[in-house]
């Protein structure tokens, strides 16, 4: 997770270091939360819910053996971010 308005570490270095991995051959994903610090705020319920749901699919499928989710299969494209969350 690398967001945009984080203070404590550059977004760009998210964007680093996902192309760092993904250039080593990793299975890797970015999320971005646009205008969101560090940490999800406790208002926005919606980014923390989008990041748990996202997080137990990862470990679902990398610890249980399940189907990975839509969105680390196919991704989602940034036109579609917002809208389509591919659970």
């Amino acid at each position: 997770m690398a967001n945009d308005n984080d203070g404590a570490v550059p977004w760009y270095q998210g964007i680093e270091y996902f192309m760092a991995l993904y250039r080593l051959g990793k299975p890797v994903w970015m999320l971005n939360y646009n205008g969101m610090e560090h940490n999800l705020e406790e208002k926005y319920w919606a980014n923390r819910v989008d990041l748990s749901t996202r997080m137990f699919g990862f470990f679902n499928h990398y610890l249980k053996g399940m189907p990975a989710p839509e969105w680390m299969t196919k991704g989602i494209p940034a036109i579609e971010k917002g809208e389509k969350l591919g659970y």
